[in-house]
């Protein structure tokens, strides 16, 4: 690509590190061009709460020097990534962390360093302390949100205030920002991605990953962060792909799952723009190669609710010992969880427990007949800020929807936008993998990305 294509701020990952490879790009000028960004952008987008401009432009001259002595780490050396309050990072205030301590880096903070990654600074999220700090804009539209948890993530990402940033999800919280904001978000398999050093909401639904401009940089950000760890107990041993393997465009022979009664049922509390565009993306991929089959996952209309009552039992009992302290000063996010883990109680939760192996089961006998599944990534378009109160996010969940049930079951699952609404706001595909099969969504997601190209757009900023 020719460097006067777009700003140095709008590269993705893959195209950054081919020019930075090549040295016909420093980290340092990279670097420079996102702070710029920041300085010029942030005050209307709100994304950062911790910029780290010392560090970062430190870093960049370190993997300036590195690389000009010809020691390349990958894809992700020289490239500008923030990081979500959630996660530990070694200099930074985790005001998420407003009653407990931080590890300094958390693991996936540090494998992105060993990357040669350079940290930009934490981005906010929903549920910091109420200390006065404005709500994330949508650079799409900026009277608009960004979605929740990963509201910084979002909004810097989208606006190019970084080229990629990790995430956190617990009912939705990679994708629901990404589909709003018009960028991939992916939640890989429950412990392919380490939590060590992530503020706990929900110790068995809490998933890390990427969130970046197009599915590619998704890829090399999964693979440097991906991998055992022996300090996160739940962390996997399942050898890590090679994911740039998926990244060929090419579905042929590839079966896609639609649970078109789940749709059908979810469809009207589904803007009927999402439901359109996701129904063409799915068709997209059937010309492109695919064999389409509608499936059925019987007990998937319970997954949403069993997520809830999993997701405020474990917050609950993540948070006993500081919720005194939670429940008198913390955001009134945090206050809900709190709430609403005291009114489910034990049965509740081994009740939801026994839907969780079943919705399981269940998904594993679907995998048996197709490769992915295929079904909307969000409800409608972002809403306006103003409609949107401090604990709507939480009440979403009590209802059928398109994120909890791939945390109940760790699914991997992969945000692609599929398009604009009527009010040019983005929508998006999810796609969902086997079991530690992010290979196979990441596929079928470059595949339609880039025969669709939407990443082409960019927001009116």
């Amino acid at each position: 690509m020719a460097r006067a294509e777009k700003p140095l701020y709008y590269l993705s990952i893959h195209e950054a590190q081919q020019l930075i490879q090549k040295r016909q790009l420093s980290p340092v000028e990279l670097t420079q061009a996102v702070l710029e960004r920041i300085q010029a952008i942030d005050g209307r987008l709100h994304a950062y709460i911790d910029l780290m401009a010392d560090t970062a432009m430190l870093e960049a001259r370190d993997a300036e020097a590195e690389i000009h002595k010809g020691n390349w780490r990958g894809p992700m050396h020289g490239i500008p990534v923030a990081v979500k309050d959630q996660l530990d990072v070694k200099g930074a205030q985790a005001r998420i962390r407003q009653f407990t301590t931080g590890v300094g880096d958390a693991t996936v903070v540090r494998n992105l360093r060993e990357a040669g990654a350079i940290i930009m600074g934490k981005l906010h999220m929903s549920s910091l302390p109420d200390g006065g700090l404005p709500v994330p804009r949508n650079p799409w539209n900026t009277e608009h949100i960004t979605g929740g948890s990963s509201t910084g993530s979002g909004a810097a990402v989208s606006g190019g205030l970084c080229l990629g940033s990790l995430g956190e999800d617990t009912a939705g919280s990679i994708r629901n920002p990404s589909a709003f904001c018009g960028i991939a978000g992916l939640k890989a398999t429950y412990g392919r991605v380490s939590r060590y050093g992530l503020a706990p909401l929900s110790w068995s639904l809490d998933h890390c990953g990427p969130m970046a401009r197009v599915v590619e940089d998704t890829a090399h950000m999964l693979q440097a962060v991906a991998g055992h760890d022996a300090k996160d107990p739940t962390s996997s041993n399942v050898p890590v792909a090679e994911y740039a393997s998926a990244l060929r465009e090419d579905v042929r022979g590839m079966t896609v799952g639609v649970p078109r009664d789940y749709i059908d049922e979810c469809a009207p509390r589904t803007d009927p723009i999402v439901i359109k565009l996701v129904n063409r993306a799915i068709e997209d991929l059937k010309k492109l190669g695919a064999r389409i089959e509608e499936v059925k996952v019987p007990t998937l209309n319970l997954a949403t609710i069993a997520n809830a009552v999993i997701y405020y039992n474990e917050f609950w009992a993540a948070h006993q010992s500081d919720a005194a302290s939670v429940l008198k000063n913390g955001a009134a996010q945090r206050r809900a969880r709190i709430y609403l883990g005291l009114l489910t109680g034990s049965a509740d939760y081994i009740q939801a427990q026994r839907v969780r192996s079943r919705v399981r089961r269940e998904f594993a006998e679907v995998f048996e007949k197709v490769d992915c599944l295929a079904l909307p990534c969000q409800a409608g378009p972002a809403p306006l800020v103003k409609d949107v109160g401090p604990i709507d996010t939480l009440f979403k969940h009590v209802v059928p929807e398109y994120h909890g049930p791939f945390n109940l079951t760790g699914l991997p699952t992969l945000s692609v936008p599929c398009g604009f609404s009527d009010s040019h706001l983005p929508i998006a595909l999810q796609l969902v993998g086997k079991p530690f099969d992010e290979v196979t969504i990441l596929r079928a997601g470059y595949t339609y990305q880039q025969s669709a190209q939407w990443y082409q757009q960019r927001p009116p900023l």
